[in-house]
């Protein structure tokens, strides 16, 4: 369980803290995160976020914790709507560090992660079918700018409502790592084709340049955690007022709504029975 010996010494309020781990039933002890993951929220607001709820809720406090954890030498690997969840107050949580992966300790070379989300210089690694496969392949090795890349897919599909990326799926090809988007979980594909971006017409020139950085085809032109957490258009909603999450909007900041996941099911066990953080554990 080589993912939870990373996740277990990551501490920061943006990251999901693991309190248990169980090999022999496969069970994660973890803190509880009453508002479910952001897909469900995005679903929630029409596949359409404004600048202000993108920035204030998700990118801002996601690109503290991925400088937090690019700083410790650890690539996450498989950012993605659902492994970003919230607690009742909002409070955004990183969570499944399932193939994470520690680059003080070995070289990155395995093609792992989402499609959708997964760099150029990911997508063209091999499928592995051992772990010290293609290990003394410098060639092939990829750094913390494959985190950054999905961070870049992620704010273009948050804001303008798809992914800059068509993923052309083929029956029988294997999935490309971990979770995939498909119907129970079957997500099935080989190929992924970006497209050329495509803006609304009311997209700021700030959001265009922070999504066109992250972005480069090439991993050495992309900006780091720390300049994107600089980056005037973060800059800017931190001098802004939170905007309102309203009824219409993020639902009822009372209670805790349950929000479909991608694979079809709640991704929330139950709803808590008080406003404040329970101590009982979301298990997975």
């Amino acid at each position: 369980m080589y993912d939870n010996q990373i996740h277990v010494e990551l501490v920061h309020k943006h990251i999901v803290m693991l309190y248990a781990a169980f090999q022999k039933r496969l069970v994660l002890v973890q803190e509880y995160a009453g508002r479910g993951d952001l897909y469900g929220i995005y679903r929630s607001l029409n596949r359409r976020m404004t600048e202000a709820q993108l920035t204030h809720l998700v990118l801002a406090p996601f690109m503290e914790a991925l400088a937090y954890l690019h700083a410790r030498g650890i690539c996450h690997r498989d950012v993605k709507p659902e492994n970003i969840l919230f607690t009742n107050d909002w409070r955004l949580l990183i969570a499944d560090f399932g193939v994470s992966i520690d680059l003080n300790q070995e070289r990155a070379v395995t093609r792992a992660g989402t499609l959708e989300y997964m760099a150029p210089e990911v997508e063209r690694c091999p499928l592995k079918m051992l772990p010290e496969e293609n290990k003394d392949n410098p060639q092939l090795a990829y750094t913390t700018a494959v985190d950054i890349w999905a961070v870049g897919v992620l704010a273009y599909e948050l804001m303008v409502g798809f992914p800059p990326v068509v993923v052309d799926s083929a029956p029988g090809s294997a999935d490309a790592g971990a979770g995939g988007h498909g119907p129970g979980g079957a997500f099935l594909a080989e190929h992924a084709t970006r497209k050329t971006l495509s803006f609304p017409a009311s997209t700021s020139p700030h959001a265009h340049d922070f999504i066109s950085a992250a972005l480069a085809e090439r991993p050495e032109e992309r900006p780091t955690a720390v300049q994107l957490s600089r980056h005037p258009w973060l800059a800017g909603a931190a001098q802004q007022p939170a905007p309102r999450r309203s009824a219409g909007q993020l639902n009822s900041l009372n209670g805790a709504p349950l929000y479909p996941s991608r694979l079809g099911a709640s991704s929330l066990a139950s709803a808590p029975s008080s406003g404040g953080v329970p101590s009982s554990a979301l298990v997975l």
